[in-house]
């Protein structure tokens, strides 16, 4: 059964304590649709510049996934993120963010794409990912992630998506953030009274913790 994922597709520049590396392959749609490639078919929507190097897509295409919905925005730029990751290599600050091509894409689901039962809306702008869900009339499941960004500057909107997706997947901090409590166990329960059914919390190398109505699991 095919999983529609639609998301940012990123070229990231990420330096860690040890380290830097520019332009490399990033975006949420790009990660969990590699992630998800070793156990469904995939079909991923999203936007890249000019500037975005064939051979990721054809790393993409390597790993089975359908990148037929992958455009390409004539004379644009490629969405860029710049972070850097703390010495716990857990917590990161962003530096830099370059919508570029992000900041006028409206993704346009085929026919192939609203028959997908199974839908993830990887981080995007919560108007784009509730225009995207509009247009999945046939999907079961839907799962939305999300960042600071967008809690920081789309919070109204990003409450109306959560009023309708099945899941939110966000990081321990992002989590925080949003519910605005720093005991990170009160804050997911928050979250999820915001709407979703299920919540993900993301927390780096200790694994990740998931809240339900009246469940809890670390």
């Amino acid at each position: 059964m095919p999983l529609l994922v639609v998301g940012s597709v990123a070229l990231d520049c990420v330096e860690t304590p040890t380290d830097k590396r520019d332009d490399v392959l990033g975006g949420s749609a790009v990660f969990f649709s590699y992630a998800a490639s070793f156990f469904s078919p995939v079909r991923m929507i999203g936007a890249v510049g000019e500037d975005w190097p064939a051979s990721h897509t054809t790393l993409l295409e390597g790993k089975g996934i359908d990148t037929s919905g992958l455009q390409t925005i004539p004379g644009g730029k490629t969405f860029r993120w710049r972070g850097r990751y703390l010495p716990n290599m857990n917590d990161r600050e962003t530096i830099e963010v370059h919508l570029n091509v992000l900041d006028t894409f409206q993704p346009k689901l085929g026919a192939s794409h609203r028959d997908c039962r199974f839908l993830f809306l990887g981080n995007a702008s919560p108007t784009v990912q509730l225009d995207v869900l509009n247009q999945a009339e046939k999907a079961e499941l839907t799962v939305a992630d999300t960042m600071d960004l967008w809690i920081n500057i789309q919070r109204d909107e990003l409450g109306e998506l959560l009023k309708r997706v099945d899941g939110l997947v966000l990081n321990d901090a992002e989590a925080k953030l949003l519910a605005e409590d720093e005991n990170l166990v009160r804050a997911g329960h928050a979250v999820r009274a915001m709407g979703p059914k299920f919540v993900v919390i993301k927390k780096g190398e200790h694994g990740a913790m998931f809240f339900s109505e009246h469940e809890m699991y670390v």
